[in-house]
């Protein structure tokens, strides 16, 4: 029965796994560790090579050839070089920059005779030597798909609404996520760089809000969240506002006690040709049945 049930459930969420909204389990360790977990034996000899390699290594080429269409002077430099001339003026440049970076060493070694790649202990080990340098990288197989959801993530932004401002953050959100799943890595710097966030935001689910209450008082925006939904942890809220006939997405990290400054809220304007206007695609999101009352809800 359990086989069974494995086969199912695998070949289940390898069909539809997309549409599922499930829970996100990460390691957190709050001290250091001085003893393993003890594992029930694999039913199946294990198998060292790592699931989803295809997938990891597409996102790095998927990527590069987004880089390359952006700035089409890198197209023939090697990767290191190709590297060193991205953009890096702005967060979502770096974060994007030092995501390349790290996809790069798991794409080497995944296609070259030198390359190495295999699961031991919970960690995928990568290494390789490429032009006279050795390129490793360990990070937990989380870490892999958070890579590729930040790559996904950041093709989808240039059809989404969302300004730059809110695309950044839950890029370096996923970066720095990343970062905590790296266990080693050494390239041609060594060094994989860490920024500092400006703005924690919760990547995992966000709360849509099409009809938020506001005023602006003293050349500051105030929203009405009313009491229950002041804990930004619990109700990460997007609130869709127009404000000065252009629509805003707001997102309540960016609040302070609910409360913005004049002079920010344009960084949070939809990024449309049209203002006022969201996608189409958008309507489903925002369905809405009006209930009379003293009337059953059928």
């Amino acid at each position: 029965m359990m086989l069974y049930l494995d086969d199912m459930v695998s070949d289940y969420a390898a069909r539809f796994g997309q549409r599922h909204s499930l829970p996100e389990y990460r390691q957190l360790e709050l001290y250091t560790k001085n003893k393993k977990l003890s594992y029930a034996e694999e039913l199946q000899p294990a198998q060292n090579q790592v699931r989803g390699s295809f997938a990891t290594s597409t996102a790095y080429s998927v990527l590069d050839s987004i880089l390359v269409s952006q700035q089409a002077e890198i197209a023939e430099l090697p990767s290191w070089k190709k590297y060193l001339a991205l953009p890096k003026t702005s967060g979502t440049g770096k974060v994007v920059a030092e995501v390349f970076r790290i996809l790069r060493i798991y794409h080497l070694s995944w296609i070259l005779p030198t390359g190495h790649v295999e699961i031991e202990d919970g960690i995928v080990r990568v290494h390789c030597n490429f032009e006279r340098c050795f390129l490793s990288l360990n990070i937990s197989p989380v870490g892999l798909e958070l890579l590729e959801s930040f790559v996904f993530y950041y093709l989808d932004s240039f059809r989404q609404p969302y300004s730059e401002a809110y695309t950044e953050a839950i890029l370096v959100q996923y970066f720095t996520d990343i970062v905590a799943e790296v266990k080693g890595f050494s390239d041609e710097d060594r060094i994989l760089f860490q920024f500092r966030q400006a703005m924690p935001i919760n990547r995992h689910f966000r709360f849509d809000n099409d009809n938020p209450r506001y005023k602006v008082e003293d050349d500051t925006l105030v929203i009405d969240m009313g009491k229950m939904h002041t804990n930004a942890d619990r109700y990460p809220i997007d609130f869709y506002l127009s404000y000065k006939d252009v629509m805003h997405i707001i997102p309540v990290e960016a609040l302070k006690l609910g409360k913005m400054p004049l002079e920010q809220v344009s960084r949070w304007q939809i990024r449309n040709m049209d203002e006022l206007k969201l996608p189409a695609r958008f309507r489903a999101r925002f369905g809405r049945v009006k209930n009379v009352v003293g009337l059953p809800m059928t």
